[in-house]
């Protein structure tokens, strides 16, 4: 098996564990059947060397694939199932492995690691080395003595610090090796590299032995039934290096890198619970960051939202996010050209970016898409709206009064106010197509903004409790963490009901087939950022997907 070979396996494993998310049948295909024994990354990671970039495990959880075979519709599975055994055809071309028969029932953990270069070639691309444990040593035995038996194929058998190495070269020229340490098969493209976690296995300081290690991992194991980890021990050389290997006009920018200095280390867990499939990345930041204030909110303002909202993002200070963004555009033109054209655009309308639009806005906000097919909205099926809190009333009251000028300064539009639920509302007026937009004051320091007539009635209704409240995006909500610096939440289902009434008749073959299949599979996306702790940052996500059918 070549490297290249090699390292489409990996790739397929990878792709295995990351289907799951797809249509939750992926990992099922993968790992069914294997008896409950399973190593956990921590114990993979002992194996692997301190130095090394990043490291990714996959695990065959019992517990997961339980929870998977109840996910997932009929056509997503068959889809998936489908492209996982071309994947795994393409894997092992031109040898006769099969999986299933040589490899699945040995194997009880995988972990790939990237080691960097040696000091004398710093240049050199970084290091792969595979981590297998092992569950049935006989099994293992006789898929390595297949390794070594394939057609055109030479071995050769050498010994370091009493432990034996197996060195395969292919036909093509090609050579990688092999070596049991203990209950773990490691295979290496570079006899080096063998070597080095050779010293790690009889003693050498291992990436599960580093204190910063240690504590990320207990994070993501906090998770439900794991089935994914990936490693990055220092964020800032694997950007670095994987930017080394980037095309010229693909290369990262200056200003992106030093932000990605400011990232210490990152562990990235993939699990599944009745909900669906989790994903928590749990990131060590620079102390200079962890010094910053990070304002944790409760959401109060998401039980707004109605059972008909696609999408919604909320967050608190917009100000200072605003600021935030002006004052790292100062290294990146584009950025900053953005910012500008921003800005004289609503010069032209007499308005201040700074003063008029993002100043008062200090509080919790939250923009949401809702579905309707009502009024002017009737021809795009949806309307959006937008909730601010704000310290500072008079400010907003004041830009608010200078868009109502604008608005009645073109002849085709009147403004008018009225009472909505005993709330003051100002709306924009377009004869024979009605209210194209609306203003008004929640309470004292919330104020809405309606796109589109029907919304107005609806987001002025008494706010329902988050744990009352059945829509899809409030559901996902109760099961992340809260508070959170910020969340996002999309309703799948409800998208593509939109999406086939409004967008595909018009323009059928924007969404491949396949695709399609996927998204019919998923009820939603939820997604929050907190900090656990000032240097800590954690953002996570779940995916919840339609019980299977």
């Amino acid at each position: 098996m070549s490297l290249k070979k090699l390292q489409v396996l990996i790739i397929a494993t990878i792709v295995a564990a990351s289907g799951v998310a797809a249509g939750g049948i992926v990992a099922y295909f993968y790992f069914k059947n294997l008896a409950e024994k399973a190593f956990s990354p921590q114990e993979i990671a002992k194996v692997i060397p301190q130095e090394a970039i990043m490291a990714t495990f996959i695990t065959p959880n019992p517990g997961a694939l339980i929870q998977l075979q109840k996910f997932g519709t009929p056509e997503a599975q068959k889809m998936i199932g489908f492209g996982l055994n071309e994947l795994r055809k393409q894997s092992f071309a031109g040898t006769d492995i099969d999986f299933n028969r040589d490899i699945q029932p040995w194997i009880g953990g995988i972990g790939v690691a990237l080691l960097p270069p040696t000091e004398i070639n710093k240049n050199e691309p970084p290091k792969l080395l595979m981590i297998v444990s092992i569950k049935d040593k006989i099994k293992a035995w006789n898929f390595a003595n297949k390794l070594q038996g394939q057609q055109g194929a030479k071995t050769e058998e050498s010994e370091y610090k009493g432990v034996k190495i197996n060195h395969v070269t292919e036909k093509s020229g090609k050579r990688y090796s092999l070596a049991l340490l203990g209950d773990r098969l490691a295979i290496a493209p570079y006899k080096q590299t063998l070597e080095t976690a050779i010293d790690t296995f009889q003693g050498k300081t291992t990436l599960a032995n580093q204190q910063a290690a240690s504590a990320i991992f207990a994070k993501s194991t906090e998770l439900p039934n794991q089935i994914a980890t990936i490693f990055v021990a220092d964020y800032s050389s694997f950007v670095q290096q994987l930017n080394a290997n980037l095309l010229d006009n693909s290369k990262i920018s200056s200003t992106a890198l030093s932000q990605f200095k400011q990232v210490k280390s990152v562990v990235m867990a993939v699990g599944v619970d009745p909900q669906g499939v989790r994903l928590r990345v749990v990131s060590q930041l620079d102390a200079s960051l962890a010094k910053q204030g990070k304002p944790q909110i409760g959401s109060k303002l998401l039980g707004r939202f109605p059972a008909e909202t696609v999408a919604v993002i909320g967050g608190k200070g917009l100000n200072r996010i605003w600021s935030q963004v002006g004052n790292d555009a100062k290294d990146n033109p584009e950025v900053a050209k953005g910012i500008l054209q921003l800005k004289q655009g609503f010069e032209r309308l007499n308005l201040n970016a700074d003063r008029d639009i993002f100043g008062w806005m200090d509080g919790e906000f939250a923009l949401g898409a809702i579905a309707s097919n009502q009024g002017i909205l009737s021809q795009f099926g949806m309307g959006g709206t937008m909730i601010f809190e704000t310290s500072n009333r008079v400010q907003a009251e004041a830009t608010l009064k200078k868009l109502d000028a604008i608005a009645s300064s073109n002849p085709s539009v009147s403004v008018a106010s009225r009472k909505v639920k005993n709330t003051d509302v100002t709306e924009w007026q377009i004869p024979q197509q009605g209210t194209v937009f609306g203003h008004g004051w929640l309470n004292t320091n919330s104020v809405f903004i309606a796109f589109g007539g029907p919304l107005i009635d609806v987001i002025t209704a008494p706010p329902q409790p988050i744990k009352n409240n059945t829509h899809s995006s409030v559901t996902i909500a109760n099961f992340l963490p809260q508070p959170s610096q910020g969340y996002f939440y999309l309703d799948v289902e409800k998208t593509m009901s939109w999406a086939n009434r409004y967008l595909l008749p018009v323009q059928p073959n924007l969404i491949p087939q396949p695709t399609i299949e996927i998204l019919n599979s998923i009820q939603g996306i939820g997604i929050s950022t907190t900090f656990p702790e000032p240097s800590t940052a954690q953002v996570d996500m779940l995916l919840g997907i339609k019980p299977k059918t």
